[in-house]
């Protein structure tokens, strides 16, 4: 077993679950419950509050499709040899926990996740 790309599944799902939970508790229900969302031309208030929902939850869904290629190369379920795709995988990992730091000023813990999955991951390659 590839336990580094084991450690970044594990991540990427908690990761994946925190953010769609806390995201809809903290974030989307406050949010929804204010006077300032604004009509969507393409449906009014409402259209609006379900595409910044689809939009929020699509982001955990990505999470966990990354998840699933990392578990299953870490049991070699499916191919290897060739690991520039999950590298590739891993700087996208890498540049998301950057940009989390940078914006939130350190404020938003995501960055932490993000680079334990993007260390992992590549590790995991080597």
């Amino acid at each position: 077993m590839n336990v580094a790309l084991a450690v970044a599944a594990v991540m990427a799902i908690v990761g994946g679950l925190a953010h769609s939970y806390m995201g809809e508790r903290m974030i989307l229900m406050p949010l929804f419950r204010s006077d300032g969302i604004p009509e969507s031309p393409f449906g009014g208030v409402q259209f609006t509050r379900v595409m910044i929902r689809f939009a929020w939850h699509f982001f955990a869904v990505v999470v966990w499709s990354t998840a699933v290629l990392f578990l299953l190369l870490s049991v070699s379920a499916v191919g290897g040899g060739d690991w520039t795709a999950v590298r590739v995988i891993a700087a996208y990992w890498a540049v998301f926990a950057v940009v989390v730091l940078v914006m939130s000023r350190g404020r938003h813990f995501a960055w932490i996740g993000g680079t334990i999955v993007a260390v992992a991951a590549w590790w995991g390659t080597v």
